[in-house]
């Protein structure tokens, strides 16, 4: 290549000849290549370093905006999920709360030193039974009556005699549509003891489940304990009435004094 030939341009020489010249306003082809100095091709070089630079700086600031919105709404979603946690924690303290108070009401019901269920119903149990057998008596000796009435009215003639028999029987009718109390309070009363066995069973059951060994660190309510504190010593409790066939019989006291 000889000194005379013209110089040939890098693309990179090209682009600065265009931005110097159409700064100045003048065509990038009326310019001669050779009139490009050291002094203007480090300036373009500068602007280009300084246009770099700002935009590295707003690619910068961008990705600070970015992250620093990203970051907000991850402190709002864990600020959201730790008033969740304790919300949670809140109903589960007052959960455990509730467990443990109907513990301590359930071991009231069935972990004294008797059970007050069956006691209660092997006591409405002997009512029916009571009732059910003083009616019977009541029945056979009405029915007694009546039939020593009739013998009597057929075998006197006197008047009197007969308006007195007419009276008694009459009255032992009265007494044998009264006797039919005993069918309805039987009834009612063994409805009450059915529902009390189905709530035993409830009450065992839930014992079970829960497991009879966690209810010894439970206290009983305050309520059973006063009602403990009132009762009379052991050994000087007032009993009602025998079972039907568990007490002493009249015949064991007659033969007491025989």
């Amino acid at each position: 290549m000889t000194s005379g030939a013209t110089k040939r341009l890098f693309s990179a020489e090209r682009k600065i000849k265009e931005k110097i010249m159409g700064a100045s306003g003048v065509s990038a082809g009326a310019a001669d290549p050779s009139g490009i100095t050291n002094q203007d091709l480090m300036t373009a070089i500068k602007a280009l370093q300084s246009e770099l630079l700002m935009q590295k700086v707003q690619v910068k600031e961008l990705n600070k905006a970015e992250k620093k919105t990203e970051l907000k709404e991850a402190q709002h979603d864990l600020e959201d999920k730790l008033d969740e946690v304790n919300l949670l924690r809140t109903e589960v303290r007052a959960l455990s709360r509730s467990i443990h108070d109907t513990k301590r009401e359930i071991k009231a019901l069935g972990m004294n030193e008797e059970d007050k269920f069956s006691v209660v119903t092997n006591e409405l149990d002997e009512i029916v039974g009571a009732t059910e057998r003083a009616t019977e008596t009541i029945l056979t000796a009405a029915e007694k009556i009546d039939d020593l009435a009739q013998q009597l009215r057929q075998h006197s003639p006197d008047q009197f005699v007969t308006q007195l028999t007419d009276e008694i029987l009459e009255n032992t009718i009265g007494m044998f549509e009264a006797c039919n109390f005993q069918d309805l309070c039987g009834q009612r009363t063994t409805k009450v003891v059915n529902t009390l066995k189905f709530i035993e069973e409830r009450v065992e059951r839930m014992m079970e489940i829960w497991g009879e060994e966690n209810f010894d660190t439970v206290d009983h309510p305050d309520e059973v304990k006063a009602l403990e504190a009132g009762r009379a010593p052991e050994g000087e409790e007032l009993h009602g009435p025998a079972e039907h066939g568990g007490g002493i019989s009249q015949a064991d006291i007659d033969a007491l004094f025989d």
